[in-house]
């Protein structure tokens, strides 16, 4: 039973980069299948209501495969297991709320959304002007690094996120 939830996880990922790569390389590809494009990313078929956040998607698409390519190392970024569970957390086991995070919600940045910014390009499934994630659940947000975000200290560093922290407490809790 886990191994065929495993190999569902696992075939959801590749269909997913495969469908990616349609949509990058073919550029029409995501206003072809408008519908399955917003269900990956914003968890609704309602394909009308994304033009604008879709077409902005797919520059950020190239500018992120870019900054995957460049110099620096940035592979934490798609560093999911293929075979991991989707999640819509982070490893309460693994992370914890920093000392220094004022606000004391477990639940959303507080308006932080620091994890949403890649090189100064800031991510088109992210309102900037309600600051709210219009993907908040979606396919991508579960099975790909929102939804788990954090899962290493390398992104915590890389963001300079103020909310969560993988060192021990003072009392000895994780």
């Amino acid at each position: 039973m886990i191994l065929l939830r495993k190999l569902k996880w696992s075939s959801a990922r590749l269909l997913f980069y495969t469908y990616l790569f349609f949509c990058l390389t073919t550029i029409i590809g995501g206003y072809l299948t408008g519908p399955v494009f917003t269900w990956y990313f914003f968890n609704d078929w309602r394909f009308w209501l994304y033009l604008r956040p879709g077409t902005k998607m797919f520059f950020y698409g190239w500018r992120f495969v870019f900054v995957l390519l460049g110099k620096e190392n940035h592979g934490f970024m798609f560093s999911v297991p293929l075979a991991s569970r989707p999640e819509s957390a982070p490893n309460q086991k693994e992370v914890l709320l920093s000392l220094n995070w004022q606000n004391n919600s477990r639940s959303g940045c507080g308006g932080c959304f620091r994890c949403c910014t890649v090189k100064n390009a800031v991510c088109p499934v992210l309102d900037k002007a309600t600051n709210k994630c219009l993907g908040y659940n979606s396919f991508f947000w579960r099975y790909f690094n929102c939804g788990r975000y954090p899962s290493t200290q390398r992104e915590l560093e890389y963001y300079g996120c103020p909310k969560w922290s993988f060192e021990k407490q003072p009392d000895g809790s994780l």
